[in-house]
């Protein structure tokens, strides 16, 4: 295992511990209605949140913050929805090699399908044109037909 991936294993630990209570402060700080139904329900956020987001001006400084964020939520989304799991990838020569990425989804009929929500998460910041939710449908689109 190379230095970087170990040091993204050992941390993997981390980040799954520190996703949960970010989301909550995160749709607490969105005036959401009962917060700790992220974790479980984030479907139920997903309209307001795509719809708060479109109306962003999002300074430079700002990025890494909603980034994070987004795509915490997109990947607990996806998780939920399709039964899948958070992993580290680990294969060498993967587009995703050494990222936090949603993936084994029981759903869906190709077990090695996955992608990564941090990508997701820059693609909704960087084009508003383009809706969270929109963005979520191509990404489910896709995994289907992995």
């Amino acid at each position: 295992m190379n230095p970087t991936l170990e040091a993204r294993a050992a941390n993997f630990p981390r980040f799954l511990e520190e996703r949960m209570p970010v989301l909550v402060e995160f749709a607490e700080a969105l005036g959401g209605a009962e917060p700790h139904r992220i974790l479980k329900e984030p479907n139920l956020f997903l309209p307001g949140i795509s719809e708060w987001l479109t109306h962003q001006a999002i300074a430079p400084e700002d990025r890494p913050w909603l980034v994070t964020r987004l795509g915490y939520f997109v990947g607990e989304l996806f998780v939920t929805q399709f039964s899948g799991a958070w992993l580290l990838n680990e294969t060498s020569g993967s587009r995703y090699f050494g990222r936090y990425v949603v993936g084994q989804f029981a759903a869906f009929s190709n077990q090695n399908a996955q992608f990564d929500p941090f990508d997701v998460a820059m693609e909704a910041i960087s084009n508003q044109s383009v809706s969270l939710e929109s963005l979520c449908s191509e990404v489910s689109n896709a995994l289907r037909a992995a």
